[in-house]
This record gives structure tokens, sequence and C-alpha cells, in this order.
């Protein structure tokens, strides 16, 4: 019983994700109608990815604590996720692989510690579907995700550098991390005085 519950949760807990990854490709990101290459790539490996890891979860989900392990990292990833929406409520950003040069900076919200929470969301959803159910067939759809968004962001830090936001976007690079937080990069920049002032009191 407690495995089958184990199943529906975490059946449920992916597939919030993933339709929430749906909706801001389809609503959220501006692209042209036909897209780019690359954002085709994405899309088709991401339906595929994600049925395999959704009858992995259904078929072989045994392991009570790899099952709260991965429902901790989908409550991370759609966090992440809505958070960053909010963060680019004004002015959404576009879609992945496109050649459009960026005309405003965002360091707001999760923007003050990483440069692209969006692909850390994903990742961290990639990742709770592997430690639901560890095994070495569904590693390559992390490891396949995982290089796509570096070579997406590596391109949009290019475009960054040829934009006229060049000198902004070296002085943020210098003090956030790509995907996680630079706990090196942290201790030297104004993020961590910003976190000593906002961090809630428990007193």
């Amino acid at each position: 019983m407690v495995v089958l519950w184990g199943r529906v949760c975490l059946t449920l807990l992916l597939a919030g994700c993933f339709i929430s990854f749906a909706w801001g490709m389809r609503y959220f990101f501006r692209h042209p109608a036909q897209g780019s290459s690359g954002m085709r790539i994405i899309r088709a490996c991401s339906i595929v990815f994600a049925l395999l890891q959704l009858a992995a979860v259904l078929l072989f989900f045994q392991s009570l604590v790899a099952g709260i392990v991965a429902a901790v990292l989908y409550v991370l990833s759609a966090a992440l996720f809505w958070w960053t929406i909010r963060a680019n409520r004004a002015l959404p950003l576009s879609a992945a692989f496109l050649d459009d040069l960026p005309v405003h900076l965002n360091d707001r919200g999760p923007y003050r510690f990483i440069r692209h929470p969006f692909y850390t969301s994903y990742l961290l959803a990639w990742l709770a579907g592997a430690v639901a159910v560890p095994s070495l067939w569904l590693a390559p759809t992390v490891i396949m995700m995982l290089v796509i968004y570096w070579k997406a962001s590596q391109a949009e830090e290019n475009k960054f550098a040829r934009s006229t936001l060049a000198a902004s976007y070296a002085a943020y690079r210098a003090r956030t991390g790509r995907f996680l937080p630079n706990p090196w990069k942290l201790v030297g920049s104004g993020n961590a005085r910003w976190w000593l002032k906002n961090a809630p009191r428990l007193d």
C-alpha cells in the first residue's frame, strides 16, 4: 500500500512539474511560430524522457526513502520554476537557442544567485525521476538534458557578450553561479549581505 501511494504521489508531482514546464514553453517564452531547431530538440527529448520516467515510476518504484527524496526534488523544481516565472512576469524571456540579442538583464529573485534558474528547475525534475527509480537506463535522461541545458545556457551567455549589456553581464556573471549558487562568489558579492538583511528572523 505504501508503495502504491508513493507511486501515485510521485506521478502527480512529476505531472505537475512537466505540465508547468509545458505551460511555460507554450505561453510564457517568446518564440517565432516555427521555433528553432534547438527548441525542437528540447521538446522532443522532453516528451520522450518524461514518458520514460513516468513509466519507471509507475512500474518500478519501490523505495520509500528514494521516494521522499524525489518528492522533495519535485517540489523544489516546481517552486523554483514559478519563482522564476514571477521574477520575469514584467519582461518574458525568449525561448532557448534563438538568435535575438537580450535587451534587459534580470538580477531579481533567483537570479540573484544563479544565472539560469529555469534550467536548474528542469534539471531538478529530471534528477527526481532518476532518484525515485535508480536505474542505469534512466541516467541518460538526466545526462542528455544536462548537456542540452548547458549548451543552451552557453548560447544565452554568448548573446549577452555580443549585446550592449556585455559589461553589466560580465559583472553579474562574476557574482553568480550558472545552475547552482557559487559559495565563493556569494561570499565575495553583495548577495551575502542581501541574504543576511532579508533572512527570516527566528526570534
